[in-house]
């Protein structure tokens, strides 16, 4: 079964966390709250290879989700539009994870439509990043 994640294994660099996002995507129907996490961990995975590679991005003190999507220069580059999208899969995951409230189907497919995106800009901005840096370096 082919998902809407599956470009991101064309680039070796995103594999950790396309990986997590296919999952996410597969199990959906079958279980919409292990697809939230999936979510949640995929996003997570994203943005600490967002840390490690971006020169402009400097870890903060901790490292959990919370510090990383708050950190100023991390939310002055995805602005305010991508950042909501990831505190929703953010607090759907911790709901799942942590309260026992249970989310559905809804609430799942909202998830999977923010981490497509939100990946889909990490995708077009690195890979675009990365061809740039290489030319350069020729």
């Amino acid at each position: 079964m082919t998902t809407n994640f599956d470009y991101l294994k064309e680039e070796p660099k995103f594999k950790r966390f396309a990986d997590v996002a296919i999952s996410a995507e597969r199990i959906i129907l079958m279980d919409p709250e292990a697809s939230i996490i999936n979510c949640r961990r995929a996003m997570e995975f994203a943005l600490k290879w967002m840390y490690s590679v971006d020169k402009e991005l400097e870890m903060p003190y901790q490292d959990n989700l919370q510090s990383l999507m708050n950190a100023e220069e991390y939310r002055q580059i995805i602005g305010p539009d991508l950042w909501k999208r990831m505190d929703f899969i953010r607090r759907c995951g911790n709901n799942v994870a942590h309260s026992g409230k249970k989310l559905g189907r809804d609430e799942a497919m909202l998830c999977l439509e923010n981490l497509f995106i939100y990946l889909d800009y990490i995708a077009y901005c690195y890979i675009l990043l990365f061809r740039f840096i290489c030319r350069a370096h020729l």
